[in-house]
């Protein structure tokens, strides 16, 4: 699994994703063109369910903006939605 996947997403990929479905996520992660802010947008979002991962990589390609939004925002249909997150940042 040597990608240009930053080592934080790879590893919480690993964490997320136990056994068999290990290798399905990165193989999903690695064809996704796009930021690593975004990738972790997904991985955030989906819980360890690869089903919300798939759904959440289709929506990113249709527009990176709402999964992104999604994952550093709270309140989401508020006049001013709250910013809690930074998905800029390497996963801890």
């Amino acid at each position: 699994m040597n990608s240009g996947i930053p080592v934080d997403i790879r590893q919480r990929l690993l964490r997320d994703y136990p056994g068999e479905t290990t290798f399905e996520a990165m193989r999903l992660v690695e064809s996704l063109r796009v930021a690593p802010r975004v990738l972790r947008s997904i991985i955030h979002l989906a819980h360890g369910r690869y089903e919300e991962l798939e759904r959440l990589a289709r929506r990113a390609e249709i527009d990176w903006r709402d999964v992104v939004f999604w994952a550093e925002y709270e309140d989401h249909e508020a006049e001013h939605p709250r910013k809690v997150r930074s998905m800029e940042e390497p996963f801890s």
